[in-house]
Parts: structure tokens; sequence; C-alpha cells
């Protein structure tokens, strides 16, 4: 009995993929709403931040809907999608390691330019550069890293504090922290050779 609902539910899904393929929008929103709670279920087990993980569901429906002419090939939409939020969960871990590896790189230059007593002077001049990198971004762009990074606020919340869409947010929150990490690596190897004139090396 199982494998006949297994049966029906692949069916029905390669009927709705032929739909979606052909630009049917009515047929992605019902397979939006066939899946959403899955795929939030899965990234929710990686993911415990509930806004990254709403943001990779939104995400790999995106993607869905941008490879719609790819379709025809799929024979098993559930495993489809499961792969697709897979990928983007592992590029999400990837980009956090790469954060934490700049942040490292910061924390290294800064604590081995000299001993104990240079590191209060070492750690304001890394602040500087982040808040420079901070303070270059758009005002709207850096009000909402702002509230989200040094008040704590979700994306649902800054979207109804400044009237905008949560997509916008979204939109937004990824490109300051591009941004800021691109002016960070730029700025790195400057800030470490900065320290080494200042201490006179």
């Amino acid at each position: 009995m199982a494998v006949n609902k297994d049966m029906l539910r692949i069916n029905q899904d390669l009927d709705l993929l032929r739909q979606v393929a052909s630009g049917d929008e009515h047929a992605f929103t019902t397979l939006y709403h066939r899946y959403e709670s899955h795929i939030l279920q899965v990234a929710s087990l990686y993911v415990k931040d509930r806004d990254a993980s709403r943001e990779i569901v939104q995400d790999v429906f995106r993607k869905l809907w941008e490879n719609r002419d790819k379709l025809a090939e799929v024979r098993d939409m559930r495993d489809y999608l499961f792969i697709i939020a897979r990928n983007l969960i592992f590029n999400q871990f990837k980009k956090a390691a790469h954060e934490m590896a700049v942040q490292k790189d910061l924390r290294y230059a800064a604590e081995t330019a000299a001993g104990d007593a240079d590191y209060r002077v070492r750690d304001r001049e890394c602040e500087r550069i982040l808040h420079t990198a901070i303070n270059s971004l758009p005002p709207q762009r850096k009000r909402i890293y702002q509230l989200a990074r040094e008040k704590g606020m979700s994306y649902e919340e800054i979207a109804h504090e400044l009237r905008i869409s949560r997509f916008t947010v979204k939109n937004h929150m990824a490109q300051a922290l591009q941004s800021i990490r691109l002016y960070l690596l730029q700025h790195l190897h400057t800030v470490a050779a900065a320290l080494g004139v200042w201490l006179g090396w």
C-alpha cells in the first residue's frame, strides 16, 4: 500500500514538474506548499537558526524555478529537492568557515604582532578596520546589518520595523556580509604591516 502511495506521489510530482517546466506558476506554488515543510525540517536538522533555515527553503525553490528547463530529467521530486537543500546547506557551512578563517587571520595578525602589553592597541586597530568596513555600506544596508548583528533582530523584525519585505532584508544582509568580507580580506595584510611599522619591526 505504501509503495502505491509513493508511486502516486511520484506520478503527481512528475505531472506538476512538466507544468512547471513550461512556466506554470500555479503548479510551482502547488509544489512549494507540498514540500515547504519537508525542506524546512531537513534544513533545521543542520542549521539551528530558524531564519537561516527558512532562507534555505526559499533558495531551494528559487533554484527550482530558475532551472525549470532541466526538470524533465527529474525522476523523484523529493530526492531532487533534498539534493538542492543539501548543497545549499554545505555552501552555508563553507561560507561560515570562510568568515571564521578571516576572523582568525585578523586575530592571529594582532596576537602575533607583539606581547600582551600591545594587545589593546592591535585590538583597537582591528576594530577600526571592521567599523570602517561597516560604515562604507550604503545607509539602508548598514542599518539592516546593525539591527541584525548588533541588536540581534530577526529578518522578520527588521522588515516590520523598516516597513520593507523580508526578501529585501535578506538581500541587503547578503550583500552587506559580502562587502565586509571583501573589505577585511583586502585590508588584512595592510593591517598587519601597519602594526609592524608602529611597533618598529
